[in-house]
């Protein structure tokens, strides 16, 4: 009997497993907080030069006579609007060093604190990229958990979670800013990663769909939580005071008996003893009602994890696999990150377009449960085509309606949104299916680093150009990779209610078997002589 067998018969879904999504879940809540923050904590300031010899100037016109020291000292654009990083010196636009910021929908912001505006615009850009620098090497350190188990590496991101999220807000400089977000963001996708797997382990085949699904859905309520912290409180030190809070609770995973390892993990590194013991204590709380036997369990020897890599690299088969897959993740990271992290860019509301891509972001990660309907393939192609075909609409849409038309413009950026998290959703339980449980955490590391290389590149691709190609670039680039990568995907198998596979050995038998019947169906399609 194997591990499915084993679980199936001492509940798939039962109370034990439901205790520790429950402890999972503040977590995963708090990693919905950090990217999408960032558009309210780096905020974009309407923003000028101060006046020089006005002590209390703002930025809103304070009587008469402030405006008329506003337009002798300020430069004005063509469009009519004042400059933002020259003033007038003696009849000469000199650069200033200082300046004031409207404060009608940010009060305070990193942005207005370290003065990242003009010559200084560069690094709000690297600021953003630091918090998914973050996401990048933790997609390398996550694998870790292949090595010294879920459970240890839980508590040690938990731990330091604490204390970076809560040293953020008292950041003296741009360079502590950074370091901290990168940490933040490190802890948050580590533990995201971590989480995920040791849930899918956790529970039978038939419910990885609603574990996985459960994972997304704490993400948008996270971003519900935090569009309702920033449209409250305006102030970036308090606002990051608010979101440390949720870092604390996890804490309890310290206390003995709380958070388990994963009996998966356990077989697959040959220990069994362990992984009996917590086999034993899942029967006991879910009331098994057959009566649970050590011997039912099958050995899995320990190769370690030089073998296990050796393996996986002289497999081609699973090799061509993860480089599509890898693809996939690049391209979903891609244009996830550059629609949340860009969100001002749609114009309008900054609060009530964050708060409909939350909701067409949900939406999208509904389709999971349409997946043992139609199967992982259907939908992960229609997700990415979709996304794909949006993008083209919207770029003949700005070439020849750029300035008429602004809810189709919406639309179009909702509907891209609504294809990529469906993607997203897909993605996480289609990868753990397609790899055998012992290079399955470094799959899914070796594949969010395709993810985080993706996301880290998304926010400097506003940045490239300015008027209607700056805005056409971003949706070109969209097109042309969706595109391109769902096509590489239709070589991808269906997984649809199978079995994970243990070993690489496993996973290489079963996709010859799968290409042998590709060859035998075109050998009988074929005329006979």
């Amino acid at each position: 009997m194997d591990y499915d067998d084993v679980i199936q018969e001492l509940g798939s879904f039962g109370k034990f497993q439901r205790r520790i999504l429950f402890l999972i879940s503040v977590p995963l809540l708090l990693t919905g907080f950090g990217a999408p923050a960032t558009s309210f904590i780096l905020g974009n300031h309407p923003h000028r030069c101060k006046l020089p010899f006005y002590e209390n100037d703002t930025f809103a016109v304070q009587s008469s006579i402030h405006d008329e020291m506003i337009n002798a000292s300020i430069p004005k654009k063509l469009d009519g609007s004042y400059s933002e990083c020259t003033l007038l010196v003696n009849g000469t636009e000199e650069k200033c060093s200082e300046w004031v910021y409207d404060q009608s929908q940010f009060i305070r912001t990193v942005t207005s604190d370290f003065n990242l505006v003009c010559d200084n615009v560069f690094l709000r850009s690297n600021l953003k990229i630091s918090y998914l620098a973050g996401f990048f090497v933790a997609s390398m350190v996550s694998q870790l958990s292949d090595v010294f188990g879920r459970r240890v590496m839980l508590l040690f991101l938990c731990t330091l979670s604490v204390v970076v999220v809560f040293s953020i807000p008292f950041s003296v400089s741009i360079s502590m800013f950074a370091t901290l977000r990168f940490f933040e963001g490190f802890c948050a996708m580590a533990f995201y990663q971590v989480a995920f797997v040791l849930v899918i382990e956790l529970v039978g085949p038939s419910e990885r769909i609603f574990t996985a699904n459960l994972s997304k859905i704490l993400w948008c309520l996270g971003e519900f939580l935090l569009i309702l912290l920033v449209y409250f409180e305006r102030n970036w030190f308090y606002l990051m005071l608010w979101l440390a809070i949720p870092t604390i609770p996890p804490l309890v995973y310290w206390i003995p008996g709380v958070m388990t390892e994963s009996p998966r993990w356990l077989l697959a590194r040959g220990k069994t003893t362990e992984a009996s013991q917590i086999l034993r204590k899942i029967a006991e709380v879910n009331n098994a009602k057959k009566k649970f036997d050590a011997a039912k369990i099958k050995k899995e020897p320990d190769p370690g994890i030089r073998v296990i890599l050796r393996e996986l690299f002289h497999s081609r088969l699973l090799l061509k696999r993860l480089a599509i897959v890898t693809s996939n993740w690049f391209v979903v990271s891609f244009v996830y990150y550059g629609l949340t992290m860009n969100v001002d860019s749609l114009g309008g509301n900054l609060y009530a377009n964050f708060s409909l891509l939350i909701l067409v972001e949900l939406a999208g990660y509904s389709t999971i449960y349409f997946l043992n309907l139609t199967g992982r393939k259907p939908v992960h192609l229609a997700s990415i085509f979709g996304c794909g075909v949006a993008s083209i609409v919207s770029i003949l849409l700005i070439q020849f309606a750029e300035n008429t038309l602004y809810w189709l413009h919406i639309t179009l950026a909702l509907i891209s949104r609504f294809g990529i998290s469906a993607l997203f959703a897909v993605l996480y339980v289609y990868t753990g299916e397609l790899f055998p449980t012992v290079i399955r955490s470094i799959v899914m590391g070796t594949v969010s680093i395709g993810a985080r290389i993706g996301s880290m590149i998304s926010p400097y691709l506003y940045d490239i150009a300015d008027g209607k190609i700056g805005k056409m670039l971003p949706l070109i680039v969209y097109a042309v990779i969706t595109i391109i990568v769902g096509l590489l995907s239709l070589r991808l198998p269906e997984t649809n209610k199978r079995k994970l596979i243990e070993t690489v050995e496993k996973a290489n038998e079963e996709i010859t078997i799968q290409d042998t019947k590709k060859d035998d169906l075109r050998g009988e399609l074929m005329p006979l002589e």
